[in-house]
């Protein structure tokens, strides 16, 4: 028992060491190294419980993402049945649970948003199946009430819709404090809700354009 609950352990030690690498310097520049110096693991520990570097880095964006479309399912099945949801409804419903994994993160704030960030915007390979199947599931259930709540938007105008907003919560998760530095420390230091409304509202005009 004891060896099974250490065996776990430094799994979990191995996916939080990575997850606040990643988020600080990305996906590319991080060795297996530096991950089992931080987790106190030793580098064999990675092809045992990962296979691979790879296989880590997609166990790390697997345990943030199924909550998260956990939960986005679970609203959108709220909503079925109740008639024609708004667009704010759809855009909020689809963000919120983003920003409540990151409050729950054992990671700070400042590291899981960025690592939020590269998950969506910058990784230069492919989403495992796993975490692709749960988006796809997301998309079939999303894209039609979308196209419900904006009359005369097709299933492709919706689908760019999202990945635009995919790009602008992208760009605020991994790069909020460049705007920091650039006004000069006056915007961009501000509660999470804060900046989450200020996303929803620029998504909600942009959907309905």
């Amino acid at each position: 028992m004891a060896e099974n609950e250490s065996t776990c352990g430094t799994r979990v030690a191995l996916m939080e060491a990575a997850a606040a690498l990643f988020a600080e310097k990305g996906f590319e520049v991080v060795s297996v190294r530096e991950i089992t110096t931080l987790a106190r693991a030793n580098v064999a520990s990675v092809k045992y419980h990962f296979g691979s570097r790879e296989g880590l880095i997609d166990a790390v964006v697997a345990r943030m993402a199924k909550p998260v479309n956990d939960e986005r399912l679970r609203r959108i099945k709220e909503f079925e049945g109740l008639g024609v949801v708004t667009v704010t409804e759809l855009i909020t419903a689809f963000f919120e649970p983003l920003f409540s994994e990151i409050q729950n993160s054992p990671l700070s704030e400042k590291l899981f948003t960025k690592l939020m960030g590269r998950v969506v915007g910058d990784r230069s390979y492919e989403l495992p199946e796993e975490v692709m199947g749960q988006f796809r599931e997301v998309a079939s259930r999303y894209v039609p009430a979308f196209m419900e709540a904006c009359p005369g938007l097709s299933a492709d105008d919706v689908f760019w819709r999202i990945h635009f907003c995919f790009g602008v919560l992208a760009n605020t998760l991994t790069h909020r404090d460049i705007l920091k530095k650039i006004s000069d420390g006056k915007i961009g230091d501000e509660k999470l809700s804060v900046t989450l409304k200020r996303i929803i509202d620029f998504c909600d005009a942009g959907f309905r354009q």
